[in-house]
């Protein structure tokens, strides 16, 4: 027990890292007093370019990805077939993760939106889940070329993809529950990140994918 409970605080200290604020101070810049103010990828793009936003999605995709996959594989490797107290800890991984992320405790507990960091900790958890929810981030962007609105449909996508492969034959065990409602909060929690871009949205001001608009 003593284990999982570090894997869940080390879990929050990695999603915590932030590397959009100190790809910006390596630049000089604080990422909170420009762009959309956040220290996400997307703004790390808009405000530093592709050559250090790139970089930055991929770090905050791995601290989500890598603290699940190593927690997957010491409990089993195999989600679908955990008994609810495994997947416990397991979910337990995957919020810290992300409030790691969201809430850093390096920068006074205000972070950024989860969305790259949600995108590994679903991969981690599930490669069909995370893969339907990056392919419906990827065809949203095709199509409207909104980060925010993409990132909202992807949560969506995700709980659906999540239902479906953990309680789509109708047998819903005692581990299924936890993991649909946690996913189902994640993707209510990266809604709620980006309710200023849904004000936007609405007014037709949110500026399109790598805008130099605010």
């Amino acid at each position: 027990m003593a284990e999982n409970i570090l894997s869940i605080l080390l879990a929050y200290l990695c999603g915590a890292i932030p590397f959009g604020y100190l790809a910006g101070k390596l630049n000089g810049i604080d990422l909170r007093e420009h762009g959309s103010h956040n220290i996400g990828a997307t703004n790390a793009v808009r405000v530093l370019g592709k050559r250090w936003g790139i970089p930055v999605f991929l770090c905050d995709f791995l601290k989500g990805f890598l603290p699940v996959l190593l927690m997957k594989q010491h409990l089993g490797g195999d989600a679908t077939a955990m008994e609810a107290g495994q997947m416990g800890w397991l979910l337990g991984v995957m919020g810290a993760a992300v409030l790691g992320h969201t809430y850093t405790c390096f920068l006074h507990f205000r972070g950024g939106k989860g969305v790259a960091t949600s995108a590994g900790v679903l991969l981690a958890l599930s490669g069909f889940v995370g893969g339907v929810a990056l392919g419906t981030w990827a065809l949203c962007m095709v199509f409207t070329r909104y980060v925010s609105l993409s990132s909202m449909l992807a949560g969506v996508a995700a709980v659906a993809a999540v239902l479906w492969e953990f309680a789509g034959d109708g047998c819903v065990s005692a581990a299924d529950v936890p993991v649909i409602a946690v996913i189902s909060l994640l993707c209510l929690l990266v809604i709620v990140k980006h309710r200023s871009n849904v004000l936007r949205l609405c007014r037709g001001t949110e500026p399109k994918a790598f805008s130099k608009k605010n």
